[in-house]
């Protein structure tokens, strides 16, 4: 039972890491000399369709949100105690993440969402993110050569480039709830916490 728990965990970060990628070899620099000037711009979405995106994200929700049932079955089996549903009751990130995943099962919340709201992805897109990570020093950059189009990167430390998942999460009047892949890893963090607390030796 145990392997089949450990397998869910490495599936989660699995579906998080196909939401971002170092590989920008897909990119291409659209440019074109005018009376004007020069012009160059770049599609960040270019070459990936919007199902593919969309299948992208439900794979990275459906991963985070079924590992209630599956650890609600390994605290039966060890005889220890269940708390998933109070951590989804009182952890804002799990609980978003798990009303997405109803929703996207049923069509439509038929209960009342977890979170308080009914919530959904909007403006789904592939956006270049640069992070400096988390260590002292470390740093990343992005450039491309106008005249040849060619993508230059370069990272240091803990520092990334890479092509991520974008979209925002919002509530049934708009409003924003927050970033989808940030909420992703939030609930990831929480559910890996609650794991470790039900006494799941994770590697």
């Amino acid at each position: 039972m145990f392997a089949m728990l450990d397998r869910r965990v490495r599936q989660m970060h699995l579906a998080l890491a196909d939401a971002k990628t170092s590989d920008l070899s897909s990119l291409e620099i659209e440019r074109a000399v005018t009376a004007e000037g020069f012009y160059c711009a770049i599609n960040f979405n270019e070459g990936t369709s919007e199902a593919e995106l969309a299948n992208v994200a439900t794979l990275l929700v459906a991963n985070i949100a079924c590992m209630k049932d599956h650890l609600k079955v390994w605290c039966k089996k060890n005889s220890s105690p269940f708390e998933g549903d109070n951590l989804i009751n009182t952890n804002g990130s799990v609980a978003i993440v798990h009303d997405l995943w109803n929703t996207d099962k049923h069509a439509e919340l038929t209960t009342p969402p977890r979170s308080g709201h009914r919530p959904r992805l909007e403006n789904l897109k592939r956006v270049l993110r640069l992070s400096s990570g988390d260590q002292a020093g470390s740093g990343s950059f992005f450039s491309f050569d106008p005249r040849t189009g060619t993508v230059l990167t370069g990272t240091s430390g803990s520092g990334a480039v890479q092509l991520a998942l974008d979209a925002q999460v919002v509530d049934e009047h708009s409003s924003p709830l927050g970033d989808f892949t940030t909420l992703c890893e939030q609930a990831i963090a929480a559910w890996e916490q609650e794991l470790k607390k039900a006494g799941v030796p994770l590697q």
